[in-house]
């Protein structure tokens, strides 16, 4: 009866009849009303319990909550809602349940800075959402230049809306009530491409003109001086005792400027040099630990025993390849002691709905690896990831649903006999955001339209093959290392999806939901039929009048809903990027018709 699914449950004839009806189902309400007892409740601390553990019971005396932290009456208190809520709030039925989490930290990230950037009214909805789903970290990663009012950098976002400190210290405290831990992810070595697009910092960048690697150039003193104004703008606006640097996908590393060091030390040292002097300055500057990614060592084991001493190690893969080299990392850390942090992902990115099937394998194999090998943390990621962060919120509640239930209680392990996927828990977490979440029963609806790339004639890594080619031009057939349209694509494949998504729009027209609910779906699943549809412009290198007259529509019609949806949530600034990606190919169909590429 509740999700995430408990370690123990038993139910039994009989409820318990409330003397305050309850109406107000928000866990941290009902957990302020209960947490020191009241004419329905007892609660009370027991030190034998450890952790976030809680021990829950009702019957004919009333309802009795055990725990031995603050943490774990809360999430006795979210237990609890679902019971009152099957009820409208009147009563309980008489049961025993003993819980507690297979992880320590339970962790969600998301991207607020590629390009979506969620106001902070929306960042405390996401709170109030994974507070009543255990999740006991929330991890906002900042990437670009814009996604905050930088104290060190006051002319940069002068004249656009952002997140200004004052508005993280405020979400950090809304957090903190709800014990969830806000945790800055910031980038020190790759991903910084934002900040070495600005015309001062261009010459910190690894490469020339010409050749990007978004790497900063560790050599430059000018580099760390960098590091620190931004570090410094943003640390002190989180209580967390962690920090995540990043550290990944450095693709500068032992090229151009860092070629002769990498060479005279090797790659391997220069990176354990460079971590353990940002972690040292972390530590000395601003007492906090830092978590870094540790792909960056995977190939080279010995590197793992050169790693600073207190030091979080996160252990990410999002796709199925990915999932199999998790668990040599998993092994190497665990071999010297070193925090786990598994981070698996929700598969949105470049796929405009989503990819569930890799998504809930992903899941599940690293709650599976990290349980085994006693890691500390399990992380969702829920990125955007440069392809203008088409994909509404929508599709990313019933993956954080699931994910908790990873995070909390794995589950028996299906590495050996079993093979049922774990169904069960997939159906309790669409259930679970159907009820809690969306007010609808649509998680169904949701299901079918992440499942369209399955349909189309290649399967590609981290994306689907409509959106991946949705950046490119349409005169543009191939995408070196995944496909050749010219090789693979036939109109048979795009029709395929552009019928499969047509008709489960037309069903999911009448089911009653949320009006902008409704609209997010509707939204990305036209843009499926947009990018299916320009895979068969590609194919044939022509376009009729007819049909070109009819995109142009389509795209006006995706454009105006999504800058619509868009602003209801987000700040405009990112908005732009998906919607000059749509103008472009309204100009690119223009442009192929006045060349007479047509098909009349």
């Amino acid at each position: 009866m509740i999700f995430p699914k408990p370690k123990e449950e038993a139910y039994f004839e009989g409820s318990y009849k409330l003397k305050e009806k309850i109406t107000d189902f928000d866990v941290f309400s009902l957990y302020e009303k209960y947490k020191d007892g009241s004419a329905d409740v007892t609660a009370k601390k027991d030190a034998s319990i450890a952790g976030d553990g809680y021990r829950l019971s009702a019957d004919s005396g009333g309802i009795k909550i055990s725990a031995g932290s603050d943490a774990g009456v809360f999430y006795a208190a979210a237990s609890l809602k679902e019971l009152l809520f099957a009820s409208g709030g009147e009563s309980v039925p008489h049961c025993k349940i003993s819980d507690s989490p297979d992880f320590e930290r339970r962790s969600y990230m998301l991207d607020i800075s590629r390009c979506r950037m969620p106001k902070l009214k929306i960042l405390k909805r996401y709170a109030d959402i994974l507070s009543a789903l255990k999740y006991n970290e929330f991890l906002m990663y900042m990437e670009n230049t814009d996604c905050m009012k930088y104290p060190a950098f006051p002319e940069l976002n002068r004249d656009i809306d952002c997140l200004t400190p004052d508005d993280i210290k405020e979400l950090d405290r809304y957090c903190a009530e709800r014990f969830i831990d806000l945790v800055p992810k910031i980038n020190c070595f790759g991903h910084m491409k934002a900040w070495l697009a600005l015309p001062e910092y261009r010459h910190l960048e690894v490469g020339y003109p010409g050749a990007h690697t978004a790497t900063i150039n560790i050599l430059e003193e000018e580099s760390f001086e960098l590091l620190d104004r931004i570090f410094s703008s943003v640390i002190p606006c989180f209580s967390s005792e962690y920090v995540d640097i990043g550290m990944d996908e450095a693709f500068g590393l032992g090229k151009y400027q860092l070629e002769q060091i990498c060479r005279e030390k090797g790659k391997d040292r220069v990176f354990a040099d460079y971590l353990e002097k940002i972690c040292d300055y972390v530590r000395k500057k601003f007492g906090k630990t830092v978590i870094f990614d540790s792909m960056s060592v995977q190939d080279s084991p010995h590197t793992y025993d050169d790693l600073p001493e207190n030091i979080v190690a996160l252990n990410w893969s999002y796709d199925l390849i990915g999932n199999s080299r998790a668990e040599r990392r998993c092994i190497e850390l665990k071999k010297r002691g070193i925090p786990i942090c598994m981070s698996c992902g929700t598969a949105n990115w470049l796929s405009f709905t989503g990819r569930f099937d890799v998504m809930s394998f992903n899941l599940r194999t690293f709650g599976e690896l990290g349980r085994r090998y006693g890691a500390r943390t399990y992380n969702l990621t829920d990125w955007g990831c440069g392809e203008g962060h088409m994909h509404h919120p929508v599709w990313s509640m019933v993956p954080a649903a699931l994910g908790a239930q990873y995070a909390w209680n794995v589950g028996e392990e299906q590495f050996g006999e079993g093979e049922s996927f774990k169904q069960d828990y997939i159906y309790a977490a669409q259930a679970y955001a159907d009820k809690y979440i969306f007010g609808a029963q649509i998680s169904k609806y949701l299901y079918k339209l992440q499942q369209y790339y399955l349909l189309e004639p290649e399967r590609i890594h981290s994306s689907t093959m409509c959106c991946l080619m949705f950046r490119k031009k349409l005169t543009e057939t191939e995408y070196p290392g995944f496909f050749d349209l010219k090789k693979c694509g036939e109109d048979f494949y795009f029709d395929n999806v552009i019928s499969y998504v047509k008709k489960i729009l037309k069903d999911f027209e009448n089911v009653p939901c949320g009006e902008f609910l409704k609209r997010e779906v509707i939204n990305n699943a036209d843009m499926v039929i947009l990018a299916e549809e320009l895979m068969k412009i590609r194919l044939h290198q022509s376009v009729s009048a007819e049909k070109a007259a009819y995109l142009t529509a389509l795209i006006d019609k995706i454009a105006d809903e999504y800058k619509l949806l868009w602003q209801r949530l987000n700040f405009d600034k990112g908005m732009e990027d998906f919607l000059s990606q749509l103008e472009d190919k309204k100009k690119e169909l223009a442009k192929m018709l006045l060349r007479g590429d047509n098909n009349d």
